[in-house]
């Protein structure tokens, strides 16, 4: 069983050792009532107990996958440093492993996607918030402390206050919310129907859309410039929408010729979709469990 905890959803499906999705379900999250959001999620893993080997999950912030340890998290601030996942391995009497979301989506790509063949490269989930995991030398890049490859601290408008300055408030869903309002749309959360007017061409809704790639697209030049990669996967619901992947390469070209020396000097990367989109962490999540079981 995959558990994917997302900024709005819990997300759960029952996966086989090749990654073939066989159930899936999703339920609202609310991590802020942490007695329902309990009762939310051992209700979905009694469901299911009896049918899987082992439990396998996708967490937002930094995770040790050694002790089995949430050590902080924005969403999940109730879990922080406790031995709850060490606790739900002993009470289900099967083994549990824990991951990262970016890390997960990333583990999802490298095993069937499009990381399979990358040495050196890295993985940009847009969501919610946005994450991203970073390849090197075939290896996963965790960090002297678990907290490597956080995309949502880095300075991106040093004029502005607090967390305004970081990519912290960088979100896709925001994005499309906030066109979805203007435009008055009946469900502003309708993701479809902003990138219809997106493809259209109003004027509001194209100019949020470049101005959200352009930031993202910072972020892609940024890392790129200290780290030399050769690929950026581009994970979430939205990568799914042809004329992202077309604009975050139109919009790196822009910052890649921010000087004459930079043009010269830095390699312009793949950047392309992910084969999984929204059920990357879902995927993700079983890939250290798979090792486990099939020892």
């Amino acid at each position: 069983m995959s558990i994917d905890i997302g900024g709005t959803n819990l997300k759960y499906a029952l996966i086989n050792e090749f990654g073939q999705i066989i159930v899936k379900g999703t339920n609202a999250a609310n991590t802020d009532d942490q007695a329902q959001f309990l009762r939310s999620l051992y209700k979905i893993i009694d469901l299911h107990c009896h049918d899987i080997q082992g439990m396998g999950f996708s967490l937002p912030g930094v995770v040790d996958p050694t002790t089995k340890k949430l050590l902080a998290s924005a969403r999940l601030s109730f879990l922080e440093k406790s031995d709850f996942f060490n606790d739900l391995q002993h009470k289900y009497g099967l083994p549990v492993t824990i991951e990262n979301d970016s890390n997960c989506a990333a583990l999802a790509e490298k095993w069937q996607g499009q990381l399979t063949s990358e040495k050196n490269a890295a993985m940009i989930v847009l969501g919610t918030g946005i994450g991203s995991a970073i390849f090197l030398n075939d290896r996963l890049i965790r960090g002297n402390h678990f907290a490597a490859s956080e995309p949502s601290f880095m300075v991106i408008n040093q004029s502005a206050a607090g967390v305004e300055k970081t990519a912290a408030l960088l979100s896709a869903t925001g994005m499309i919310e906030d066109i979805g309002h203007h435009l008055h749309l009946p469900n502003a959360k309708d993701g479809q129907r902003v990138f219809a007017q997106i493809m259209a061409g109003e004027t509001y809704a194209w100019t949020a859309f470049t101005a959200f790639c352009d930031q993202v697209a910072l972020l892609i030049y940024n890392i790129q410039s200290v780290l030399d990669l050769n690929k950026f996967v581009i994970g979430g619901g939205i990568s799914s929408q042809p004329i992202l992947i077309k604009q975050l390469r139109v919009s790196f070209k822009k910052w890649h010729q921010i000087s004459p020396l930079s043009e010269r000097t830095l390699t312009i990367p793949e950047i392309v979709s992910a084969n999984f989109y929204n059920d990357a962490n879902l995927i993700g999540a079983i890939v250290p469990l798979v090792k486990i079981v099939k020892k």
